[in-house]
Order: structure tokens, then C-alpha cells, then sequence
């Protein structure tokens, strides 16, 4: 299992320089790829390794190489948009990954050893509080990101994956949505009244300042950059820990893979529809979600999201008029529920259904593209 905790460390002279010597070679690389309209690493390395260790002397030939491997990186995906993008640029204090060759920690003394411009360099590493609960002896490597007057130390790590139930016998289902954030298929709900309250708050902020483009204004943008970001990675933290902690074995999510590029080739959909979905972070949740359940050693699996809000739980009969809004009614059997508990409670059957066969491989997450829709099946989840 891999983890990455931060650590601060004093920023001096010797690592600004680094870093931006370090940054103007990944540019170098940067631009010898493009023009060769190439991201492979041999070749930017036979270009460009000469030069840059001529026109900067006092970079560590490892550091050069990190800075190819992260040029090759940004050309990547500038090759996969068939090179129709604007040419990739480091900014000169943006954030560099060094190797196991650049640096050396010394975790029982609380130090650790980088190679700078001006040679080896020892600092004070002081591991936080909330990141010692990781049993930890080697580093494989680290990301050194300049912030304000500190240089905060990215140490990734590698620990033992906890042991992970196989054979599930408890399956939650976990709905995903815009209006509530999570609904889970044993009848609780997570509101988004004041996720919305607090994402329209800077949107109306950036919008009002924005249009002004005065100088305060700017200065002002420029100290609410981040915020919504921010704020919206720590819901995703309390929402994930708030189903993490129920007592189930197996958490079943829809795979929404997709979602977002589809609603913008659907032009039924509107403008304002679309602006929700593009600020709707689904994805960092389920990514979260996915590293509590390793943490907690619980199964999450992925299922087919067709149907699921079409479908009755009680009967399984399929029509898309059953749902109105929130609310579902059956036309089949006149059952009526909550619409998101409804699609909760068939994200659980489905995942009941195909964990028997679904192939599960380590860490813990399995995803199930085959199924479109399941009869109803009997689920080990409460229902009240």
C-alpha cells in the first residue's frame, strides 16, 4: 500500500536554487521532445543531457535525469492529444521529484540528506503527529513543492496492505449525486445544502470580482485561490469516513467513468447542468473512499450505473417514468421511495450479484462493466 505524507522543511538559499535550476532543465528537455515531436526518454536524454550539465555545472547528473523523466512525462500527454496543445512549460518554482540517488533519509535521527546546487545538504525532517500512525522504514521517493516560505517535503511510502475481506456478506450501496452527496442504500443521507451554499458563495465571488478587474480585486483573487479546492478535499475526507465507518463489508459504487464528457455532447442538457457537473468532484471522492476501504480493509466494488434510477428495488421493473424528481413510484407495483435511496438500494443488489463472479485483484477495488440490469435479489443489507 502506498502512502505520501508531508513533512516541512526550511527553505534556504541552496533548495530555491535547486529547484529552479531543476525546473529550467525540464524545460530544456521539454523543448528538445517538442521539436522532435518525441516523449522518449533515450532520446531526450542522447539530445539533452550534455548540454544542461554544461550550462548548469552544479546540477547533480541525477537531478538532470529526474528532470528528463518529468519532461518526458509532460510530453506524454501532450502526444496523446496528437500534439494539437499549446507546448508543456515548467514554471521556474513549481514543484520537483527527486530519486532514490538525491536524497538520503535518516528517519531515526530525523534528518534527511538532499543533493543541491551547492552539494549534500542535511535538514531537520519532523514527521506530524497525524502521519506517525504509518509503520514505515524506507522512502521511495520525494517531491519537494515551494510554498509561500517553506519547502513541504512529499515523502512517498510503501506499507503493509492490511488484510481485505474476499468474501464479502454485507454490502452497502452508495449513491452519488448533486442535491445529496451520498445516500446509502441503509437509509441515511448526506446533504449537499451547505457544500452548494459554500461552491456558490466563490463562483458568485470570483464572478463579481472578475468582472471589476480591478487591482484589489485582483489581490483578492489571487488570496481566495484554492479555497473551494481545499474546502471541497475535506468533505470528501468526512463524507468518506462517514461511510467507511459502517458496518459493512463490501462498500458498491457506480462507475461513472465518463459522466462528465457525455453531459456535454447531450445537448438536451443545459448550460447550467452542466456547469454543476463540472464542479461536481466525484471522482477525488471515490478515490478517497477507495483508500479508507484499504485502511480499513473492506472491499469496494464497481458496478454498472444502467438502471439504477430507472429500476424499482422492490419489483425490478424498468421505465423511465417511475422516476419524478426526487421522488420514485413504481408503475408496476406502486412502491414509492426516495429516488437516491431507491438507486442506492439497486447499486447493493447489483453488487451482490456479481461479487460471486467478479474477479477481484488486489488492492481492493474490482469493477463490473458486463451487467445492465439484474432481477431482484435478496440483499444481506438492512432495510427498514
Amino acid at each position: 500500500m502506498i502512502r505520501t505524507i508531508q513533512c516541512p522543511l526550511p527553505l534556504d538559499s541552496s533548495l530555491a536554487e535547486t529547484i529552479h535550476q531543476y525546473n529550467d532543465a525540464v524545460n530544456d528537455a521539454i523543448g528538445a521532445g517538442w521539436n522532435r515531436r518525441t516523449y522518449n526518454k533515450n532520446v531526450l536524454h542522447a539530445v539533452t543531457y550534455a548540454s544542461i550539465r554544461k550550462r548548469l555545472p552544479h546540477l547533480q547528473s541525477s537531478l538532470v535525469e529526474c528532470a528528463r523523466d518529468m519532461a518526458s512525462e509532460s510530453l506524454k500527454l501532450a502526444k496523446k492529444r496528437s500534439w494539437q496543445c499549446k507546448k508543456p512549460v515548467k514554471k521556474p518554482m513549481s514543484s520537483i521529484r527527486l530519486n532514490q540517488h538525491s536524497f538520503t533519509p535518516f528517519l531515526e535521527l530525523g534528518r534527511i540528506s538532499i543533493s543541491t546546487v551547492d552539494g549534500r545538504k542535511t535538514y531537520p525532517l519532523v514527521i506530524p503527529e497525524y502521519f506517525r500512525k504509518y509503520q514505515f522504514s524506507t522512502v521511495n521517493a520525494v517531491v519537494l513543492k515551494l510554498k509561500k516560505d517553506k519547502v513541504i517535503a512529499f515523502l512517498n511510502i510503501e506499507i503493509p496492505d492490511p488484510t481485505v475481506n474476499d468474501h464479502p456478506v454485507t454490502f452497502l450501496g452508495v449513491d452519488r449525486g448533486i442535491n445529496n452527496a451520498v445516500v446509502a442504500s441503509d437509509n441515511t443521507f448526506y446533504s449537499s445544502k451547505h457544500i452548494k451554499n459554500v461552491k456558490y458563495k466563490y463562483q458568485y465571488l470570483r464572478k463579481s470580482l472578475q468582472s471589476r478587474g480591478t487591482r484589489r480585486c485582483k489581490r483578492k483573487l489571487r488570496a481566495l485561490a484554492g479555497r473551494e479546492r481545499r474546502f471541497m478535499t475535506g468533505e470528501n475526507y468526512r463524507i468518506a469516513t462517514w461511510v467507511m465507518t459502517k458496518p459493512f463489508d463490501c462498500i458498491v459504487l457506480e462507475d461513472l467513468k465518463g459522466i462528465k464528457t457525455d453531459s456535454r455532447k447531450e445537448h438536451r442538457i443545459s448550460k447550467q447542468t452542466r456547469k454543476k457537473f463540472a464542479n461536481w468532484a466525484y471522482y477525488q471522492l471515490e478515490q478517497t473512499m477507495e483508500n479508507k476501504a484499504l485502511e480499513a480493509g473492506k472491499m469496494v466494488l464497481f458496478v454498472n450505473p444502467k438502471y439504477t434510477s430507472q429500476r424499482c428495488s422492490r419489483c425490478g421493473h424498468i421505465t423511465r417514468s417511475n422516476r419524478h424528481g426526487s421522488e420514485f413510484a413504481c408503475k408496476q407495483c406502486e412502491f414509492t421511495i426516495h429516488a437516491d435511496l431507491n438507486a442506492a438500494r439497486n447499486i447493493s443488489d447489483r453488487g451482490n450479484a456479481v461479487v460471486g463472479r467478479a474477479k477481484v485483484n488486489r488492492p481492493n477495488v474490482a469493477r463490473n462493466d458486463e451487467v445492465e440490469f439484474l432481477p431482484r435479489i435478496a440483499v444481506a443489507s438492512p432495510r427498514f
